[in-house]
Parts: structure tokens; sequence; C-alpha cells
């Protein structure tokens, strides 16, 4: 943009320098904030007023500088994005052949059903029908969350033979986002209902998905009943003892069951148990060993592609691999939008299939190069178009472009990818849709946002409803206690976002409900997002098809597409694949490519099977080879490998598990695992892994270091981390310096040398050996533990350690779990003394808190430095915080807040906190109530023998019982009323 005229204040006589003259000098340029954009073809290109216009002439006055015209709110000054950038024009081509709204992307494959016909055409379109056979309340909440009537292939897959009597079991596949969840939703909420002794579990792959899931289950199920008969109720009612907490036995309880989760509730506590991987097999695993497991009744596995999942899928196998050899009552449910060899699934769980093509809402498909918009309707389609760019003689090239965008002279948008993105991401916006935008990387995604919102309109011409919505926003950012990206605080006020794993899972929450409600309009993820949550845009933009270095798969790339179209909001989707040339075959291929086939996860190179057989001798599921073999054969394994090689591998993975110490032959013909082998099964962990912490633990009781925390610390670091960050050594050295004596103990005897550190920080080299690399790799982790323990914010720690704050606490959930499981091993090997000194310092970790801060952190929102503010301000009780008044938290609530904000911001943010405060009270008020009704009738028993000699034995007891049911209580009143301030 041109600047305008200025102005040259001297202020002596004496010589001047250039940077004098600078100083002097009141620079002002025309502003084009504010300006409104039409919705025609030119909304790209606003005009500039001239600086002749009467209207600038009269904005200066009397005065030398320029004064800008219009009115900016005080309150956004420390948010706006002063920069700005004006995004390329795009232009239609004329004559060229574009997408007509009947030219459907064979994608959606929605030529197989022309449309979708009402319940007034097809009754059985419609849950309330009777063949369905659901509750109206049921059928009432479906309505409610919009779910009015079914598709047709949906009535189709339910009212298959022996579905909805749960007498068969099904795998289906459909495309994202056309409906597979509800078949499986409504066959589980069914068997419940209907039958009162049955539970569900619902396995989902990511914590993110099952967190969603549990929320919306919880609203489905609201007020509905099961089929219970009232009389048997009533007598089973009038013969318990009463409490408050517990119950009526006629609801559905949905539960939540994943890594970090606060709940600790059990296989007795759920009728519905939402689950990750990990913790459906765990659970699984409990209910056979507590002969338990007839109680279940329909495991539904979501997302079944993850069977091939090279680091987890190996759990799916094992846990349907048991229910299949106990062939009881189980109906098994797996959908997912990515299978290929269904029919190998279904024979493998025995259960009937169907295949989907339908999608309701249809796709376009375009491939965008070198700042032209090309159609591809089709993989062929685009393969020919790719074919075609690709060609060295521009002369045998033939213009396919349906549509041209014009090239930037502004440097942000000098490569075609980055205009292409600013221009279609704009486009959506100012159309009033939302637009997804797909990148390769974390800093990709926060430079992309940076490099939109520079485009977007000035926030002076947003509707005053959408501007106080993006303000709470950023004032709920402001609340969180890592405060608010700086990102976030120049793009939010603008509509766009980032989302990825870097983010807390707070943030991440705020970004994607601000995006689902419209506060957002644009969006730029990962394409972790688009296996995470169900977040679809009207538009879905892909800067390329890589993720880092290499290529996504097909099913990821299918993943991101299909997030096109939001039912209910749009008529069609559009996708635009932004490429490269070096990268236009190998895309074409991608999409070309079939689904890969899923293959097992037990398989010698995966190693799965060691476990497998495991499991299996620990729950008591066989016991000699000839159930051995019967076991096997339930396999995904089997369906796709030769018979004599099969169990030529199992012959040798035996051997192995004899050898290990983990299983014992006995009298040559019986296996039963050991007190090792169970241990190892009872903490999750898996045989190789399990032996290396055996030997890490007792080696470790020889010579704990019991007068530090860094011991500890170490052994909760996890072995196999699923996110590691690579070991900054220089920040590594300066750790291992400010150490004390019993710290450097503790470091020495698992391996760790100081020299050695300080060779690797000058050097800046990796480590090879593994086994060494897993050492020093733990030993950097449980720095960053130990100070999480220590009420260190998160945020301190990310900037300590140069990491993504989001990446801290994921490690806090990954090794309060794995802390958990290490608990459990040492109570199952009978290591009682280590299992208390562990299990409290895993408190503690969960807590974020001192010892002195336990108590305080039971209650909601009351963790790390916001207890340590409570505790100094007078609040140090659980007591104390349940009589408080809300209104005397909030000044402490408003000191763990970041400083720079504004007035307006301050307001908003007291909001906010005040309604936390409230949250704070009511939660703290529950547990408070609980512990007093308990210590009261725990007082009515003991006036029975007033003299008792075991007496004080009893009081302590007494005692004990009510920390212990503290800890309960906080886990069930907690995540329940977080439920409550999050709807």
């Amino acid at each position: 943009m041109n600047s305008l005229p200025t102005t040259i204040h001297v202020h002596s006589e004496e010589p001047q320098t250039s940077i004098d003259i600078a100083r002097n000098q009141s620079f002002s340029t025309a502003s084009i904030a504010g300006t409104k954009r039409s919705h025609s073809g030119d909304f790209l290109s606003p005009q500039i007023p001239s600086i002749n216009q009467q209207p600038i002439r009269a904005a200066f006055g009397n005065n030398t500088a320029f004064k800008s015209p219009g009115f900016i709110r005080p309150s956004l000054s420390s948010t706006a994005n002063t920069s700005h950038i004006i995004a390329s024009r795009i232009r239609d081509v004329p004559d060229a052949v574009g997408i007509s709204n009947d030219a459907i992307s064979e994608y959606s494959q929605r030529q197989a059903v022309s449309s979708t016909p009402a319940p007034s055409q097809n009754p059985q379109l419609s849950l309330s029908h009777q063949t369905y056979g659901l509750p109206p309340q049921l059928v009432t909440n479906f309505a409610s969350l919009g779910v009015n009537c079914i598709y047709p292939w949906q009535a189709s897959c339910l009212l298959g033979r022996g579905h909805l009597t749960a007498e068969k079991n099904l795998v289906y596949s459909a495309p994202t986002g056309g409906g597979k969840s509800l078949v499986a939703d409504v066959l589980m909420l069914k068997r419940v209902i209907d039958d009162p002794t049955k539970k569900a579990i619902l396995v989902l792959p990511y914590v993110a998905l099952v967190q969603e899931k549990l929320k919306w289950l919880r609203r489905v199920v609201e007020g509905v009943s099961k089929n219970i008969d009232t009389q048997s109720t009533a007598d089973e009612t009038s013969s318990a003892p009463q409490s408050q907490w517990r119950q009526p036995q006629s609801s559905i309880r949905v539960t939540g069951f994943f890594g970090g989760s606060k709940t600790r509730a059990t296989w007795t506590d759920t009728d519905i148990a939402v689950c990750t991987i990990e913790k459906a097999n765990s659970l699984v695993n409990t209910a056979i060993e507590e002969c338990k497991i007839n109680d279940l009744g329909v495991v539904v596995l979501d997302e079944l592609h993850m069977l091939d999942d090279e680091h987890r899928g190996y759990l799916i196998e094992i846990m349907v691999t048991k229910l299949m050899l106990l062939q009881q009552d189980i109906q098994i449910v797996g959908m997912s939008a990515t299978l290929s060899n269904t029919e190998i699934l279904a024979k493998w769980l025995r259960a009937n299939y169907y295949i989907s093509k339908y999608r309701p809402i249809p796709i376009q498909e375009h491939l965008v190069y070198n700042n032209e918009i090309y159609p591809a309707t089709s993989s062929k389609e685009f393969f020919r178009t790719a074919t075609q760019l690709n060609k060295p003689d521009p002369s045998q090239q033939k213009s396919l472009a349906c549509r041209i965008i014009d090239r930037s002279t502004y440097k942000e948008l000098a490569t075609p990818t980055a205009n292409a993105m600013v221009s279609l991401a704009l486009e959506t916006a100012m159309s009033g849709y939302g637009a997804l935008v797909f990148c390769g990387s974390r800093q990709a995604c926060q430079n992309n946002a940076m490099l939109i919102s520079d485009a977007m309109p000035d926030e002076t011409t947003l509707d005053k409803d959408v501007l106080e919505r993006r303000m709470d926003l950023i004032a709920g950012l402001q609340s969180l206690p890592c405060g608010i990206d700086p990102v976030f605080q120049k793009t939010v006020i603008k509509g766009v976002a980032f989302h990825h794993a870097g983010l807390t899972t707070e943030e991440r929450d705020l970004i994607a409900e601000a995006y689902d409600k419209g506060t957002l309009q644009i969006l730029v993820a990962t394409c972790s997002l688009a296996a995470g949550i169900n977040l679809p845009a009207r538009r879905v933009i892909l800067c390329g098809a890589r993720m880092g270095r290499d290529l996504v798969g097909p099913a990821m790339l299918r993943q991101m597409r299909g997030r096109a179209g939001r039912k209910g909001k749009d008529e069609v989707g559009e996708t635009y694949l932004l490429c490269q040339k070096d990268d236009l075959e190998a895309v074409a291929e991608l999409l070309e490519a079939e689904m890969p086939a899923i293959a097992s996860g037990l398989s010698p190179e995966k190693r799965g099977i060691k476990r497998a057989l495991l499991e299996a001798f620990a729950t008591r599921l066989v016991s000699s080879r000839e159930t051995v073999n019967e076991y096997v054969m339930c396999t995904l394994l089997y369906q796709n490998m030769e018979a004599g090689e099969l169990f030529s591998m199992v012959d040798s993975t035996l051997k192995e598990l004899v050898d290990h110490g983990l299983v014992e032959l006995k009298h040559d013909e019986f296996f039963e695992p050991t007190q090792l082998g169970q241990a190892v099964v009872a903490s999750s962990l898996s045989p190789e892994d399990g032996i290396f912490i055996h030997d890490e633990l007792k080696r470790a009781m020889e010579s704990f270091v019991m007068d530090g925390e860094m011991h500890i610390f170490y052994m909760f670091a996890p072995i196999q981390n699923s996110a590691p960050t690579d070991i900054d050594w220089s920040i590594f050295r300066d750790q291992v310096n400010n150490l004390d004596e019993s710290g450097i103990r503790a470091l020495q005897l698992v391996g760790v040398k100081p020299g050695f550190v300080n060779k690797m920080a000058q050097s800046r080299t990796r480590i090879k050996d593994e086994a060494l690399s897993r050492i020093y790799q733990r030993a950097y982790t449980a720095f960053q533990l130990r100070d999480l323990s220590n009420e260190v914010p998160i945020s301190t720690i990310a900037r300590k350690y140069n990491i993504p704050r989001g990446n801290v606490q994921t490690l806090t959930q990954i090794c309060h779990g794995f802390a958990a499981g290490i608990v459990k091993f040492c109570q199952r090997m009978g290591w009682d003394m280590l299992a208390v000194v562990l299990d409290h310092m895993r408190d503690r970790l969960h807590a974020g808190a001192r010892a002195d801060l336990l108590e305080m952190a039971q209650v909601a929102y009351v963790k790390s430095r916001t207890a340590r503010l409570l505790w100094e301000n007078g609040f140090k009780t659980l007591r104390a915080l349940a009589e408080a008044d809300p209104k005397d938290l909030l000044p402490v609530l408003m000191m763990a807040q970041p400083r720079n904000i504004g007035l307006e911001g301050s307001q908003r943010i007291s909001a906010k906190l005040l309604a936390k405060a409230e949250i704070i009270v009511g939660s703290a008020n529950k547990i408070w109530g609980k512990l007093v009704q308990l210590f009261l009738l725990l007082s009515q028993q003991r006036l029975f023998f007033p003299r008792h000699p075991a007496r004080k034995r009893w009081a302590n007891v007494t005692k004990h019982i009510i920390v212990s049911l503290t800890v309960f209580f906080f886990y069930v009143t907690e995540s329940q009323l977080q439920l409550e301030f999050e709807e």
C-alpha cells in the first residue's frame, strides 16, 4: 500500500543525522481497516481511498499528522492484528468445463441413492418405528440431537438378520460422515435397555474421541430407563442400604475409561464403558479374572482399521480373540470408513458384513496447481490432469483449469501454494462458511493461521454478536493456567485459529467448540485432526499431501477429504488439494491406491503373539497345548497365515515365555502363569517391558534413594514414550549440575553419568545405542515429572525444556497411567512397601502438587499453582473451600492469570473465573458433605463399643477409610461437575 505524504518537524537549526530526521518524522498510511468488502466476485480487491479525496483531507483538519478514519475499540488494541494483506482474486475461466451441481465426486458415490426418502415414504426410516423397539424417551433424545430419521442404508443394516436381537455379529463400512456411529449406537443401547443385566464396551482409538462420545452418549441416555421389573427393583431398593451417591438401578450409567481420566469407576459401576483400546482390553481382563464376563452383552469397535496400527492394533485383536474363544452371548460390532478386506474381517468375527458407499453430503473435488484450479471429480480424472500438467513440454499441456487465482504482489504470497491457500480460505469465510486447512507440520499450522488472519477483514467490520463471542473465546483462553498463545492473541479476533497436539487439552477443546459453533471460521490443523475429532467443514483445503517429509497414507488422505460437508448445514462439500509439481504424480497414484488390507498385529514382525499368549494364560483362558491351539485359531492371524507356520511360531513363543520366567510348564502338559507373568498382565505392560521393569525395580529395592525424589520419578518415566521429545543436552547438563547429592546418586544408580551428559552437550550428537538412549531419555523425562509434581506450571516447564505445552500435558497423562501400572506390578509381586511409596508419588504427579496440597487438589479445578495460591491466601483445607463464598475466591484465581490483559479483557476473565469459583465451591461442598455423612455413620457404629480395647485402633482405621473415600468421591464428583460446567 502507498503511504501518505509525511511531514518533517525540525526542532533546531543544528545539523541532523538521518537517524535524527527519522525520529522526528510523523508517518501515516491510508488504512483499509473497516472498509466493508463486497460479496460480489471482486470482494478480494477492495478499493483503497485516494489520498486526494475530500473525506481524507477533512480528517487532517489543521493537524500536521494524519488521523486514521474510523473508531477502534480500545479493548481490542491488544488483540488487533495490525498487518494486513489482500488475498488474490479467484476468477472463473470463460468457456471452461467446470463442475456443475449435478457432477458429484466419485468419492461420495451418492449415485447409489439419489436422495434420502422421508419417513412418510418409508416408515422404517423413523427410529420410533415399532420394529426397532426403542423407548420413546430415547427417540426424543435422538431427535433433540438432530437425529430425526435414519438413512436407508442404516435401516437395512439394522434390520439385517440377527442384528437387533444381538444374535449375530456385524462388520460394516461407510464413508466418513455417512452415519456409521448411529447404527452401532442403536444396537448397543437396545441391548443394554432390553437386558438390564448386560453391559456394553465402546472402543475408540483416541482420548479426544472418547471424551466427545462420552458427552454425547450421556445426553442420549438422559431420562432413559432400562427395562427392569418394577416390583423386583422395589424389593432390591428396600433391602439395600440407603446411599445418596448411588444412582437408581434403572438409569443407564455411561463411564469413560482413558489415560488421565479422573474417574476410578470399576466394571461394577458402569452400564456403558467408553474406552480407549488399552483400557478396554484391561476391562475385559478384569471381567474374566473376576468371573463377571457374563455381564458383557455387546462390544463396539469404532475405527476398526486401527487393527493395522503397528503400536496398538494388536491389543484390539487380543481382546476380541479372548471374547471369541469364550463363545459367550456377546455381540461384536465393528465399523470403519477405510476397510478393504471386509469379508476377511467378517469371517474372523463370524459376522454379517455390510458395505455402504452413501454419503449424505456430496463432495466436489479439485486439484490446485500453479494458481490454477482443476476439477477432479474422480481419481481417474485427477490422474489424467496430473499427467497432463507434468508434461515437460508446455506446448503439449492442454489447460483444463476451471478457475484461475491471480498472482500476488505480496512476498508472503509469492509461492502458488500460499497464494491459493489464503484466497480459497478467505473466499469460504466471506461466503459465510467454515474451512479446514490441513498442513504437514505444527509450525506450518501456526504460520499459515497467521498468514490467513492477515488477509481476513478487520474486526471493526464484524457483527457485534460475532465480535462478542470471539472476545469471550479470547477471555476463555486467557483464563487457562497456561495463558493465551501469542498466535491466538492475534488470529482469534479475525476468526482464525490452529489446532494440533502441541496445544493443551483445554485449549483444543475451546478452539474446537468455537469452530463448531461458527465463532471461528477457519481452522488450520495437522492431519491428526481428521482422525481425532469430528469437525467437518464446507471446504477442506489440503496444503499438499505430506506429513513431514512423507506422503500420508490412503486412509488418512480419505479421512481428511471426508471432512468436507456438514450434515444439516451444507448442501455440498468441497476439497482442494494444493500440489507442487514434484508431488503431482505421487499424489495422483495415492488417490488411485486401494485401501491397504487390514493385517494381523500378531504376526512375527509385530511381535504381538507373545503378549496374546501371556494374557490368555494369566486370565486362565487356556492352560494346555490343545486349548492354546483353539485360542490361536480365534485370531485374525489364523485367517491369513499357513497353519503349519503359525503353530510353529506358537511353539517358539511358548518356549520364550517359559525361558523368561513368565510362564511355567508343569508335568510337561499344562502351562501356568508365574507371579511375574501375572504382574506383567495386571500392569498392562508388554512381556519385554515387564521383564525390563522387573529387573529395574529389583535393582532399585537393593539401593533405593529415599532421601530425594529423582529415583522415583525415573521409575515413572515410560519405557516406550508414544510422544518422545529430543533431548536438549545443554538443558540436561544444567539440570544435572543443579541437582543435590541425592539426585546425583539416584541418576548414577540408574546408569546416568554426568560426564557423558557434558560430553553430549558439547558434541551435540545422538546416542546410537538403543538401551543407553532409553536410560537418558527416561532421566530427561524424570526432570520434567519432578517439576510437574512440585507445582511448576505447564507453560513454565514448556519454556524451560523448549517443548510444546501440549506435549508436557500429554507426558503427564502417559506417565500417570504408566505409574498406575507400576503400582499394580509391585502389588502383584508382593512388594507392598514400594507400592505405597510409588502410589503416594503418583497422587502427587496427578495433582501437580506437593504432599501438603493433596487434600485441596481433590477439588475440581484446584491443581498445582492454583492450589498453592488458595493455600497461601487462607483456604488451607477442604472445609475452608466448602464454606467459602465464590466471590472470595475470585481475587485468588485472578492472581494466577497473565498480567498483560486490558480492562475489558479483565472483566471477561472475571466472569469466567467466577463460574469456575462456583464449581470449586460446589465440588468442595459435595466432597465435604459426603465425608461428614460418613463420619457420622462411623461414629454411630463406635457408640456400640465405647470402651472397647480396640477403640484407638478403630479411630485410626476410621481416619484411613475417610481419607480413602475422600479420594473416591473426588474422582466421581469432579468429573460430573466439570461435565456440568462444560455444558
